[in-house]
């Protein structure tokens, strides 16, 4: 990775890495093997270029979620695409064994102006993530992400963007609304979202809901761009690191 971890990652989220890293979900579909990049087999240990800094084929396969055995194709995206990702650096990700058949995942890296002038900070965008259930442990998804974030915030990136799909007025095929916020995406609330129900009064974002009634956004939450804040102590941090915890052996939360 191009920088020195953060006291962040030393003192939160160093140990629940290396359990990741150690977990036997990890070591049997993301050890960065048999990955191949537009035609060019990768190693493990390979280093190449991205637009953040140099990183190594494992670290590649832990950020952008690439199971072994899978094909990639590199992509420039020049402008927002129909479902609203935004331009940047894309990987295209085809595995037929763990993603849902007739499914490629598609994530990337984006570069987001910032706050003051002339600072552009990296982030990434999901735009597409699916996984084949009868093929896949019940958990690989969860360890898949946690490793992705961790490797975000090492690469320095801002926040990790994405639109959580279907929910309350649209199709129940996919449940992205419910599962996301689970690893600590958030959003805010649309305007009169919570009208009427009493207990959520005061609620400003999904997570503000989540944390008083989970079953309510479960029953009523719909699709909307939502964020993993990769800052330090962040609201995303603090729900992710026990969630993810309790799925990997000897995890405890930070």
């Amino acid at each position: 990775m191009p920088q020195a971890p953060s006291d962040f990652y030393r003192t939160h989220l160093a140990a629940l890495h290396q359990q990741l890293q150690n977990s036997p979900i990890t070591r049997t579909y993301l050890t960065g093997t048999g990955i191949r990049l537009d035609g060019v087999d990768l190693m493990p240990a390979d280093r190449f270029e991205m637009p953040f800094g140099t990183v190594s084929t494992v670290e590649f396969a832990h950020l952008f979620s690439i199971f072994d055995g899978s094909r990639v194709h590199q992509q420039a995206q020049k402008s927002t695409s129909l479902d609203d990702a935004p331009p940047g650096l894309y990987f295209t990700i085809i595995n037929r064994q763990l993603i849902e058949s007739g499914h490629k995942n598609r994530l990337g890296v984006f570069r987001r102006e910032g706050e003051s002038i002339d600072l552009f900070i990296e982030d990434m965008h999901i735009d597409h993530y699916y996984l084949n259930e009868r093929q896949t442990p019940p958990d690989l998804g969860t360890l898949a992400f946690a490793l992705c974030a961790i490797t975000a915030h090492l690469a320095g990136m801002g926040r990790i963007t994405l639109v959580a799909a279907d929910g309350q007025g649209s199709s129940s095929r996919y449940v992205g609304f419910k599962v996301w916020p689970k690893f600590g995406f958030d959003a805010p609330l649309l305007p009169s979202e919570t009208e009427g129900t009493p207990h959520l009064v005061g609620c400003a974002t999904v997570q503000d809901v989540i944390a008083l009634d989970e079953s309510w956004w479960a029953a009523h939450g719909s699709q909307r761009r939502m964020v993993f804040d990769l800052s330090p102590h962040s609201t995303s941090w603090r729900k992710l690191i026990p969630y993810v915890a309790r799925k990997v052996p000897n995890g405890s939360p930070s």
